[in-house]
């Protein structure tokens, strides 16, 4: 189906946590994972053994990579995908490592950097964001679990050094994590035996942790219950400026990434072009093969692509329809 701008509608805040990336990182035992699991619907995907003590939970233990990609595509099953909202990893720093390992594997290479030039860790991140991104485009709440470790950061400014913590994976891992999610917090006590704290927002300087919703409090303590209030607290007083226009309880459905059947497209185009040719040769000729090669490359056929081409068939499809018929 060809995009049709006149068809879009204003984007609407949803109070329902369950549509949201969430990434909470922390120390061992601090609410992380108990927190996660008070999710609707939610699947437990355990790179670590951090439920035992959590009673129905629904858990898949995850020892490898290639068992990873074996639940992925499980989850892509519209049967899965009714029974499971949102999708839990505990944690992502073993599933980076256990990505990595699997990578090496499959270069035989014993560390990403052997394959030189930034290959290995190209070829990594492609795989990771595969699988975490697949994730969400299938239209699943996420909630990453992590980590933390604290890091000796240099201010430019004053060149004074502090103390930050982040969460504990690769800076370029990090990134891909903490920029999907809407919600990024560390869980962590202040003092010994007292309750955890959530830390959503930091004017220090040395938490790494945000949040997009204008009002969420810096802090609260650690619990599912609470930061779904304090979300909702948020929204709330955001959509007042916007006299609650533009605020829903319905949970936000993330955009799943459209798939193509790639023998309908190719009779289709074949039914096109043969209308087409039919009626003038000499005039559609030229501009259907203009239309082709601006999808597939100067001297390019449809005829010689392949399925993993299928959505270029489908631009080709659309702009012959909208130019020519």
């Amino acid at each position: 189906m060809a995009i049709n701008l006149l068809n879009l509608k204003p984007h609407k805040v949803s109070r329902d946590l369950s549509g949201y990336i969430t990434y909470i990182y922390g120390a061992p035992k601090t609410g992380k994972t108990t927190l996660a699991t008070q999710m609707d619907g939610c699947l437990l995907l355990a790179f670590e053994q951090g439920y035992n003590a959590l009673p129905g939970v629904i858990a898949q233990d995850i020892v490898t990579w290639g068992e990873m990609k074996q639940v992925f595509r499980e989850l892509k099953k519209p049967e899965v995908r009714e029974t499971f909202k949102a999708i839990i990893v505990d944690t992502i720093d073993v599933a980076a490592d256990k990505c990595k390992k699997y990578i090496c594997q499959q270069n035989g290479i014993e560390d990403l950097g052997d394959l030189g030039y930034g290959k290995g860790w190209t070829k990594f991140k492609e795989e990771f964001n595969e699988v975490f991104r697949g994730l969400t485009q299938m239209g699943y709440a996420v909630f990453f679990i992590g980590h933390h470790k604290e890091v000796t950061v240099t201010d430019p400014s004053t060149q004074l050094d502090r103390i930050v913590i982040r969460p504990s994976l690769s800076n370029s891992t990090r990134e891909v994590i903490s920029g999907m999610a809407d919600i990024y917090g560390y869980a962590h006590q202040k003092k010994e035996g007292e309750m955890s704290v959530l830390t959503l927002r930091d004017t220090s300087g040395t938490i790494e942790c945000g949040c997009r919703f204008k009002y969420i409090p810096n802090e609260i303590t650690t619990s599912y219950q609470n930061l779904v209030a304090a979300i909702q607290k948020a929204i709330d007083e955001e959509a007042a400026e916007h006299n609650n226009k533009f605020v829903t309880d319905d949970r936000i459905i993330t955009p799943i990434a459209k798939t193509y059947n790639y023998d309908a497209l190719m009779k289709e185009f074949g039914d096109i072009v043969g209308e087409l040719m039919t009626k003038n040769q000499s005039v559609y000729g030229p501009k259907i093969t203009h239309i082709v090669e601006k999808y597939l490359g100067k001297g390019k056929k449809v005829s010689e692509t392949t399925p993993d081409q299928a959505e270029f068939i489908s631009l080709i499809i659309n702009e012959i329809k909208e130019d020519l018929l």
